[in-house]
């Protein structure tokens, strides 16, 4: 299986590249801020690979709700790659914060995402609690990996497991 990590560069997303690297029959490759730029038009030029990973955002909530380019981070880019990647399978890394802080600009941005990536049929919303640490953050990249063999569908990660 080949598969692509978008936002290889960041805290899940460098240690899910690591993880699926390490997996026998899985080629991994990533991609960085330095490779693609969310707010500018892009076509990624590598082959369309099984799976994509979604990884790639704007993260800490102030940031959301101060910088005016984070809506375009956080809902059109991924929005475009999967328009990009419509026949691969996308797993997009959502927050719990669209069940518990919808208030926010962050989690109105991973539910309006959600709620575009749905539509697609061939989408896995990977939505993740805030408890990733150092500890959890193995875990939390097998059950990410483990979510290629899964149907399209919601599913969540809490630090105790999937």
């Amino acid at each position: 299986m080949k598969a692509l990590v978008i936002g290889a560069d960041g805290y899940i997303g460098s240690a899910l590249l690591k993880a699926l690297k390490s997996y026998d029959g899985i080629e991994a490759t990533g991609s960085t801020k330095a490779d693609l730029d969310l707010l500018k038009p892009f076509l990624v030029q590598t082959p369309h690979p099984e799976v994509v990973y979604i990884c790639a955002a704007k993260t800490r909530f102030i940031d959301c709700e101060a910088d005016p380019t984070a809506y375009r981070i956080n809902v059109d880019g991924p929005i475009a790659l999967a328009q990009h990647f419509n026949h691969s399978k996308i797993i997009y890394l959502s927050s719990e914060a669209v069940e518990r802080a919808l208030h926010t600009n962050y989690g109105m941005h991973k539910a309006l995402a959600e709620m575009y990536l749905r539509t697609t049929g061939n989408t896995i919303i990977a939505r993740i609690c805030k408890k990733v640490t150092d500890k959890t953050l193995p875990d939390c990249c097998a059950w990410l990996a483990g979510l290629a063999t899964v149907r399209p569908g919601l599913y969540r990660w809490t630090a105790e497991g999937a």
